[in-house]
């Protein structure tokens, strides 16, 4: 399932333990403290679990973070400008990958 993650973390030994994590869970940063990426609602919870561990025990009080689902139908209307964003196609299980 396409996921969003993104987060307002102040202490930077947090932001890299969160981007750490949601980077080693395959999803692609496409701006400063936001992700995106596919990843399996079993890998997600786990993945959710770890985060909400780490937020809860060293957060400072004005830090968030959110995680939300999207559809593929919001992937393909993303509107993206400026650098390159994510493979849409990959997102929206429109591209595959053939090894030989």
């Amino acid at each position: 399932m396409p996921t969003l993650i993104c987060y307002d973390i102040t202490a930077t030994s947090l932001r890299t333990k969160l981007g750490k994590k949601i980077t080693e869970a395959g999803l692609d940063r496409i701006n400063k403290s936001v992700y995106l990426g596919t990843i399996t609602d079993s890998s997600l919870t786990s993945l959710e679990n770890e985060l909400a561990q780490l937020i809860l025990g060293q957060a400072g009080p004005g830090d968030s973070l959110i995680i939300i689902a999207v559809t593929t139908l919001q992937v393909d209307q993303m509107r993206i400008y400026g650098s390159i964003g994510p493979d849409k196609d990959e997102l929206s299980g429109e591209k595959s990958t053939l090894i030989c």
